[in-house]
């Protein structure tokens, strides 16, 4: 949450919250539950895979599967779409929009209320974007629902008219089917006012402007975009730069300075905010995440191995990124304010 020191992380069934103030007063291993909060929301009644978004001091919960009461963790995990309740929503979809008050952190992820709007049609992970103010909501990747996408996919709600509105089906969508390789979204982001997707092993794009979805080929050398704003690349802006890129690609955490008239970006590593060299099994990739106009935020998930035991761990590392004053060449500096917590 920008402005508070407080990350907010979430998995297809937990809220966790850490509070970085706290993390960086804690010496390795010790386990951060000072720091660390964790709510279950699917134990609680919640959807499973709702996507969290956040907007000034209000935390909203969208969409996600309603699964049957009293399944294990472990089931909850498998695809099955015996999993659903499909006594609930739309065949175990769900379209409701839950609502917290983060103004006080202190039981704010364990209160979440209906909102008094719900979007058009259920959805399952969505992915949500705020551009120009309006927030955009698309139909993500399902994990136990196999059934037919509900129409429609893709919607907007405009905050001036207090209402969501239909938009295009995107062409990845048009067989209408969750099953179809061709649906499964693996990637997106955000560049100005276009929307671009990885769907299957194809491209497109949504142009705000014009409202529309363009087919951009399956070959990332096919797109004018630069390599690093791809979908699944896993970059963020610097909130105060439009010409600066955070990104993690094969075990580095890097910068990127994209040049104003295109043309090759500069690189610089950023090995003094994270650089791991210990023997870890790694779960996945990093997530950058923005935290204020200057602050970045970097997590990856790893298991380390003791004899036979296993440890769950995310690494977290903060830093903040500012240009440099220069009149020779574009640069810029990174200053690391990080910590360390284990997952719990």
């Amino acid at each position: 949450m920008e402005g508070k020191g407080v990350l907010l992380m979430a998995t297809k069934q937990r809220l966790v919250v850490v509070d970085l103030r706290e993390l960086e007063k804690l010496k390795i291993p010790a386990v951060p539950e000072r720091a660390v909060k964790v709510f279950n929301f699917v134990e609680n009644g919640f959807p499973f895979a709702a996507s969290f978004f956040l907007r000034e001091s209000k935390l909203y919960a969208f969409g996600g599967e309603r699964t049957r009461v009293g399944l294990s963790e472990d089931r909850l995990l498998s695809s099955s779409a015996t999993n659903l309740d499909e006594s609930s929503g739309t065949r175990g979809l769900s379209s409701k929009i839950y609502v917290s008050d983060l103004t006080t952190m202190t039981d704010s992820i364990t209160r979440f209320d209906d909102h008094c709007l719900t979007m058009l049609a259920p959805k399952t992970s969505p992915i949500i974007e705020e551009i120009e103010g309006k927030i955009y909501v698309l139909a993500g990747p399902s994990f136990h629902y196999k059934d037919f996408m509900p129409i429609p996919a893709f919607e907007v709600y405009d905050p001036s008219l207090h209402r969501f509105e239909t938009l295009p089906t995107p062409p990845f969508y048009s067989r209408k089917n969750y099953t179809d390789p061709d649906c499964i979204i693996h990637g997106h982001s955000v560049v100005g006012t276009t929307i671009y997707v990885l769907a299957g092993e194809k491209y497109y794009s949504y142009t705000i402007r014009r409202r529309e979805w363009d087919y951009l080929g399956k070959s990332a050398d096919e797109i004018p975009l630069q390599e690093h704003l791809l979908p699944g690349n896993n970059g963020k802006f610097v909130p105060a730069y439009e010409d600066i890129l955070i990104s993690f690609s094969h075990d580095e955490l890097f910068a990127v300075l994209l040049p104003p008239e295109g043309g090759a970006p500069l690189i610089q590593s950023l090995d003094e905010v994270y650089k791991d060299d210990s023997t870890v099994f790694w779960k996945g990739e990093g997530v950058v995440v923005a935290m204020g106009e200057h602050e970045m935020c970097f997590i990856r998930p790893k298991a380390l191995e003791f004899g036979s035991e296993v440890m769950n761990r995310i690494d977290v590392a903060t830093f903040r990124v500012e240009k440099l004053n220069s009149s020779v060449s574009n640069s810029l500096t990174c200053r690391h304010d990080g910590g360390n917590c284990h997952s719990t």
